[in-house]
């Protein structure tokens, strides 16, 4: 099977590679993200399209075809070609390869031959299959090119591998256009009281923290409140230098080093957005002070590199930057496992918009004590607007928009159940 691997050059470039089941880097696919995707995308980006390409192999797999081999010959996708794509473009990879390696076994078991076992194949959203198509017909599209590009191609040829793209790209799966309830962020998160239940969970004399060790605990206690009260993204945390907190002035910096040399990770947590500066408290300042002071600064392997947050336990990762990984299977998960049906719903992104609508409170409040007070400035929905594109690193009105929908959707309600008081104690006085 195919697999995704991440070189880190001396530059620090990242640099994802697919590679072959016996070892080697596949060589069109190799060609195809060195000349079309390195220039411009992430390693993120990259590896979501590889992904994507995986799951073309794993069709080619199922129908026993070799793309490469029919292109060279001017042998192009059919429509049913097209059609089936687009069918299994819709299926979740590993479902579909574990339904592969079922269907390949040829001895049944007995007690796996129940249907009792039996485990459908699980769909992916129209979004993502959407997505797949389009990088897929991207991939195939510059992979017939090149090898039909030395040779004389008729007007017909050309005629069928424009064709063929376009049949790609019009039969893609239509995904949700970002309208409706299904396109609201805040449908199916976590309510605002879960985040408030994990950050007492996992403050350092909380009985029911789950982490051992005081450094671990120290730490993890920290990356929480700075998630909850900057709203910064865990890769921005993950990435944070110690040369990025002003103990003077009580800031926090999101900088963008996209293939740091001093980053040890081959997956680099790096920041999506503009660079900003987010004030915090003092407290908290005083608190990452410490950590880096005492408990980081003991960890004598840290001094090696500039991060702030860093493996407390002995072994190969000792001193070194957490991974996302770490953060996402020894952090997070472990801290929402202690209360499941409060905290499962609970993501990494989720304080983000736990942020947002924290802020929105905030503007309210200062909305309705300026109302009685001439001293104290009112803000506008225009400079709303600012501030929150200021502290999230936005640029675009619509993004900020998709963080705030939580809290309008309250104001709406509470609306709507005012008016409805008034006209149901008008009605009753009428009768």
């Amino acid at each position: 099977m195919a697999q995704i691997k991440n070189l880190i050059f001396s530059n620090g470039e990242r640099y994802p590679m697919l590679m072959d089941s016996d070892g080697t880097p596949d060589y069109w696919v190799t060609l195809y993200v060195t000349e079309k995707l390195r220039p411009s995308q992430t390693q993120s980006a990259i590896i979501n399209t590889l992904g994507h390409l995986i799951h073309l192999k794993l069709w080619e797999e199922i129908n026993n075809r070799n793309l490469i081999e029919e292109f060279v010959e001017s042998k192009f996708l059919s429509n049913e070609d097209v059609y089936s794509i687009r069918d299994h473009c819709m299926l979740d990879s590993r479902s579909l390869r574990n339904w592969l390696k079922r269907s390949k076994s040829n001895v049944v078991k007995f007690p796996s031959a129940s249907t009792a076992n039996f485990m459908p194949i699980q769909s992916v959203s129209s979004n993502h299959a959407s997505n797949r198509m389009s990088h897929i017909a991207s991939y195939l599209d510059f992979i017939v090119r090149v090898l039909l590009k030395n040779k004389l191609v008729n007007e017909s040829v050309s005629t069928s591998i424009t064709n063929m793209n376009n049949s790609l790209l019009s039969n893609k799966p239509k995904g949700n256009k970002g309208k409706g309830l299904a396109a609201d962020p805040n449908s199916k998160s976590a309510p605002p009281e879960a985040f408030s239940r994990i950050l007492e969970i996992v403050k350092e004399d909380s009985p029911d923290n789950p982490f051992k060790g005081i450094d671990v605990k120290l730490r993890n206690a920290i990356i929480f409140e700075v998630m909850n009260n900057t709203g910064m993204r865990a890769g921005e945390i993950l990435a944070l230098q110690i040369d990025d907190i002003d103990f003077y002035d009580n800031a926090i910096s999101v900088v963008r080093r996209h293939d740091a040399v001093e980053d040890p990770r081959k997956m680099q947590p790096v920041a999506k957005t503009r660079e900003r500066r987010i004030p915090v408290s003092a407290t908290l300042v005083e608190r990452l002070k410490s950590y880096i002071m005492e408990n980081r600064a003991a960890t004598d392997k840290a001094k090696g590199h500039p991060y702030i947050f860093v493996t407390h336990k002995r072994g190969n990762y000792y001193g070194k930057p957490i991974s996302n990984s770490t953060f996402v299977n020894r952090i997070l998960k472990p801290a929402i496992a202690v209360s499941p049906d409060l905290l499962e719903e609970i993501t990494r992104h989720g304080f983000r918009h736990n942020f947002n609508y924290n802020l929105s409170k905030r503007i309210d409040a200062i909305n309705a004590a300026a109302k009685g007070n001439s001293s104290i400035d009112s803000i506008n929905e225009k400079k709303e607007m600012q501030i929150r594109k200021d502290l999230n690193g936005w640029s675009s009105e619509s993004t900020a928009e998709g963080y705030n929908l939580r809290h309008i959707r309250e104001e709406a309600d509470r609306v709507m159940r005012e008016d409805i008081e008034h006209w149901s104690e008008f009605i009753h006085k009428d009768a």
